[in-house]
């Protein structure tokens, strides 16, 4: 039972019970302190009835304070409308009013100073914060000033012309004066202070930072550090047994700051170790330290600048902080996530409900770096309600803005009359409170626009980074959908849970993530959907796509609010767009739902790395249900991913972002028989000055002169290859699916096929070189993890390792 609480101890509230209180009740109301109650001569019976009256009244209801268990008042709370004072005008009944009568227990031998105050703000918390009430009514006599005086501590004031009111209450007549007390005056008055609703103060233990889970967390991601910082040749690891005839991976050893750390890996291409986390130890036999304190002793090594080094530390606090919160918890099997036991046939909702339930279990993030759970700024309970692989679906806050106020962008192939869109969007209920609430406002709805908004950001920045435009009218609060969502890995994008055929809503969060802060460019929102657009009419239709089964999910719809302090003063700054100027957007991207078969299945990627508790794969589950080898598998994935990914490049020098959160699989009994490639607006570019744009989409071409064939292919090598390919492989090859050499040279196969379809392309693209140039991801992050790459010239930003072998290749 949640509890108030008091400076003189935690309350609780709960109904009465008859015939088990009445003689409690009995006592009471009988006694002298009780005498404006009009019960001193009530009998027993005759308070066992009036309070089955109560209980089985409709308007009506009476409660026990208990202190520590012990009774210490009564309340009876009332709908005003209804009964009481349900005749007398003047009262200005109002939707959410509760009225309330309220007597303390008689005082005992021990005197209690205060106690009535905490007894009384108990109540009124309670009923502001737990019942819901808006306003609170009395009617006390109008001659007890005692109570009127308590009431005036809490922030009760007299409805005027309501001061000396006839009443009759359970047949006595009484001079009542009538007050009310609203939520806002109660929080403001001398009681407010003393007492609070438990939840809203309450901490958790966070069991998951002190159990079992937590120790295999930190081997997990100590794991990944000394793998990626290897394979980014930040750290160097030794074979200590490289002539040993132990079939078991060799142990190698590293030098991690101070300390040697040993452990069994299996070495695979593009220098690639799989180590296995229980292995880890240090090599004088010290305990194993946490990954924090190794970090920061290897400062230096690692080339954590000074300035950046805490901040760094507290990203990887917080990304072991969120893996031990997921391993503490119940996790499904690769079983149950590969859909093995879902009907043939399935409706858009089984679907949809599988695609989010494959996205909500995809817990380790990027498998590259290794701070990529931050999330700063968000608390443990934003991450219960918020972190995708945590959460349910909740609702969004909708904002309303003039269009003049906004930059805004349609697809070309949407209704010229654009609110239709918008009403599709909200929803037939929310489109309507959108229309009342910009009525209200003085406001034609055909010139406004719908926002948007993350809860956390309604909550942690709009009502304060944006409190004058709110103030000013500028932005209206429609309030929150009647759509529940789901978060995505990306965290701020969110997947409607009620209606799935409608599009993804992507909002701005001001929580810093992976190296920026998750806002959105109204200056991007302009130009988005003709960006989505010309890569429909380029590419999106092409014969290749088509052919195999790949489309992109495009971005069809976008806001940008601009009529804030921070736009209209950047010219002041001297400076780029700063952060501020990203807080208050959101766009619209198709949904991949009503794009399947009813055989088909979606989901994310990143899924064909997951392996489960027990450590089964989920490739191994689709390989198994498709009734294929492994081989003829990843042929099918590559011909889905890379092929695609290739053919943009090779034909229109158009580049995606291509990792595993971003495309997303269209399987078939297991087997990958098409994707969606997603994120587009902010992530594609092109890649070459010689490659046609329209001026309206020009900020996508990347190249001004300095981009080279090689440095284009790096878009494969490094996001394909390095980025996801490299763990896929070494996946496969340590659960025996696929060795290193049968991957990459299937990988090779579908580069070469592709070069006979299209001759010349390796000429041009040298994809099959010796090496390639070694683009490292940690070294951004640690380098500074505030800002990792400039996306207005991400080229320039990059970190290289010199030249990696190309597992192509060979």
């Amino acid at each position: 039972m949640r509890g108030i609480l008091t400076p003189h101890g935690r309350i609780t509230i709960a109904p009465v019970r008859i015939p088990r209180d009445v003689a409690l009740l009995h006592s009471w109301l009988t006694s002298p302190h009780a005498a404006y109650w009009g019960s001193l001569n009530a009998s027993v019976d005759e308070v066992g009835r009036e309070y089955r009256r109560i209980a089985d009244a409709a308007h009506e209801a009476a409660w026990l304070l208990h202190l520590n268990d012990e009774p210490v008042a009564l309340v009876e709370t009332y709908d005003p409308a209804e009964v009481v004072v349900n005749d007398v005008p003047g009262v200005g009944h109002v939707a959410g009013d509760m009225g309330m009568h309220i007597l303390v227990a008689p005082p005992g031998t021990e005197p209690r100073p205060g106690f009535t105050n905490s007894i009384f703000a108990a109540t009124m918390r309670w009923l502001f914060d737990e019942r819901g009430a808006q306003r609170v009514v009395v009617e006390p006599d109008a001659g007890n000033h005692k109570i009127l005086a308590k009431n005036a501590l809490a922030g009760f004031v007299d409805i005027p012309g309501l001061e000396h009111t006839p009443l009759t209450l359970g047949g006595e007549e009484k001079i009542a004066r009538i007050q009310h007390c609203h939520a806002l005056r109660f929080r403001a008055s001398e009681l407010a202070s003393h007492a609070v609703a438990e939840h809203a103060v309450a901490a958790t233990p966070a069991e998951h930072l002190t159990s079992a889970a937590m120790e295999e967390a930190n081997r997990q991601l100590l794991a990944k550090a000394i793998r990626e910082f290897v394979h980014e040749r930040l750290l160097t690891a030794t074979c200590m047994d490289s002539t040993s005839d132990d079939p078991g991976a060799p142990t190698h050893e590293v030098r991690f700051g101070s300390r040697v750390i040993a452990f069994r890996a299996t070495p695979h291409r593009l220098e690639h170790l799989s180590i296995d986390p229980s292995s880890l130890r240090c090599a004088d036999s010290s305990a194993l330290p946490m990954l924090p304190d190794l970090l920061a002793e290897a400062s230096e090594e690692l080339r954590i600048a000074p300035e950046f080094l805490h901040i760094y530390l507290e990203e990887v606090q917080a990304t072991l902080a969120a893996r031990g919160r997921v391993l503490h918890r119940e996790r499904p099997t690769a079983r149950q996530l590969s859909g093995r036991d879902l009907p043939e046939h399935m409706s858009p909702q089984i679907q949809a409900d599988h695609l989010q339930f494959v996205e909500a279990s995809m817990v380790d993030g990027h498998p590259s770096f290794i701070a990529n759970s931050g999330r700063g700024g968000m608390s443990e309970g934003d991450l219960n309600s918020w972190a995708p692989e945590l959460s349910t679906a909740g609702p969004l806050v909708w904002l309303a803005a003039h269009k003049s106020s906004c930059v805004h962008a349609l697809s070309h192939d949407l209704p010229q009359e654009d609110w239709r869109f918008w009403e599709q969007q909200l929803g037939a209920n929310m489109w309507e409170r959108f229309r009342t609430t910009v009525g209200k406002a003085g406001g034609d709805p055909a010139d406004y626009l719908p926002i948007p908004i993350h809860p956390w950001q309604w909550n942690h920045s709009m009502t304060t980074t944006f409190a004058s435009d709110i103030a000013s009218g500028r932005l209206l609060f429609v309030g929150t959908s009647d759509d529940l969502y789901r978060p995505q890995q990306s965290l701020r994008t969110f997947f409607n849970h009620s209606r799935p055929l409608q599009p993804y809503v992507k909002t701005a969060v001001a929580v810093r993530n992976m190296g920026f802060l998750r806002g959105l460019s109204s200056t991007y929102m302009e130009s988005t959907p003709a960006i989505n657009d010309w890569l429909q009419h380029t590419i999106g239709t092409s014969s290749e796509f088509v052919d195999h089964g790949v489309l992109l999910l495009r971005e069809i719809a976008t806001v940008g609010y601009v009529a804030d302090v921070y736009h209209r003063s950047q010219p002041l700054t001297g400076s780029k767009p700063s952060e501020h100027m990203k807080m208050a957007a959101g766009l619209w991207r198709e949904s991949p739902i009503g794009s399947l078969e009813s055989t088909e299945l979606a989901v994310t990627l990143a899924s064909v790395l997951h392996v489960d508790a027990e450590g089964n794969t989920l490739v191994g589950e689709w390989i198994q249900q498709a009734g294929t080898d492994a081989r003829t598998w990843l042929r099918h994935l590559l011909d889905v991913y890379l092929w695609p990914a290739i053919h943009a490049l090779a034909s229109h020098n158009i580049v995606f972002m291509p990792h595993g959160e971003n495309i997303i699989l269209r399987l078939r009994q297991g087997l990958p028989v098409g994707s969606f490639f997603k994120d587009l607006g902010e992530e594609v570019a092109v890649v070459h000055r010689e490659q046609d744009l329209p001026d309206e989409i020009s900020r996508i071409q990347a190249d001004h002169g300095d981009i080279d064939d090689a440095q284009r292919a790096l878009s494969i090598h490094t996001d394909i290859l390095d980025g996801v390919l490299r763990h896929l492989a070494a996946l496969m090859a340590d659960h025996n699916l696929l060795t290193d050499a049968e991957f990459w040279q299937t990988a090779r196969t579908c580069v070469e096929d592709y070069e006979t379809s299209h001759p010349g392309t390796l000429d041009r693209l040298p994809l099959l070189s010796e090496t390639f140039r070694h683009s490292c991801l940690n070294r951004l992050q640690l380098r500074n993890p505030l800002t990792m790459v400039d996306l207005g010239d991400q080229n320039s930003s990059l970190i290289y390792a010199g030249d990696i072998a190309n597992p192509l290749s060979e």
